[in-house]
């Protein structure tokens, strides 16, 4: 199978690392594709360089990337999880790509009406982030990271680059009808972290004639239900939904 001409870009997530798609990554690549996982700027483990980073200089490094697979690639499809995938559809809404599929990704963060928000000091973050820079955050229930690894930021909410998300996040999802590229939007059935409403909002808006949507479960209760990309009960699903997306995309396969 000759796919040497399909590039994945694959984006990260909110205060985390290029660990959360190393699943992912890696049955791409035995698939022959010519993968990417470029550290976003602010995330390279330095933490006052990421309380010093907003959502721009996220979309400019995945921009960055983008370019460079584009250099190498005759088609790159954007893959993101998680913040990373609000970063991939605003690539898809100013670049050209050959399809877009993201994992647990939020187009807004909170909302009043139905009521959502997994901290209510999200509402508060533009007076916050004057006021209190770096909040304290609870530290992961015991187990968790067993069921669900993760590598980042842990312990600080850095509300700077928080509410910058925040209100990309809105901007981006105002801008989905420019999307017109393919979309696979998965999402966890029960994710405590972003709302499940946020895959609907995203397969509603965009402009794609071709939407698919998968809503995945897990059976355990002990995490939020997010880490789809690293969960032992999702991550191969999430690859081989990825990677059947792909294929489709090339004409190696798919639906």
């Amino acid at each position: 199978m000759d796919v040497s001409g399909t590039g994945c870009l694959l984006l990260h997530g909110y205060a985390g690392r290029p660990f959360e798609m190393s699943f992912l990554a890696a049955a791409l690549r035995a698939a022959g594709y010519v993968v990417e996982t470029p550290v976003l700027p602010g995330h390279e483990g330095d933490p006052e360089a990421f309380a010093r980073s907003r959502f721009e200089d996220w979309l400019g490094g995945a921009e960055k990337a983008l370019d460079a697979l584009e250099a190498r690639c005759r088609r790159v499809v954007a893959v993101g999880f998680s913040m990373g995938g609000t970063l991939a559809l605003a690539l898809a809404q100013r670049h050209t790509v050959a399809g877009v599929a993201t994992v647990a990704a939020p187009v807004f963060l909170c909302r009043l009406r139905p009521y959502f928000s997994p901290d209510p000091l999200l509402f508060a973050s533009g007076m916050l982030r004057f006021l209190r820079p770096r909040l304290s955050a609870s530290a992961p229930r015991a187990g968790s990271r067993d069921i669900a690894p993760w590598q980042g930021y842990e312990g600080t909410h850095f509300t700077w680059p928080l509410h910058s998300f925040k209100v990309a996040a809105a901007r981006v999802r105002r801008g989905l009808p420019l999307v017109t590229a393919p979309v696979l939007v998965l999402h966890g059935a029960r994710d405590r972290a972003v709302h499940p409403d946020n895959a609907w909002e995203i397969l509603s808006r965009v402009s794609s004639p071709r939407r698919e949507l998968h809503l995945l479960t897990v059976r355990e209760t002990l995490t939020s239900g997010h880490l789809l990309v690293t969960h032992k009960e999702t991550r191969a699903l999430v690859s081989a939904l990825v990677l059947d997306f792909a294929r489709s995309l090339d004409g190696t396969g798919g639906s």
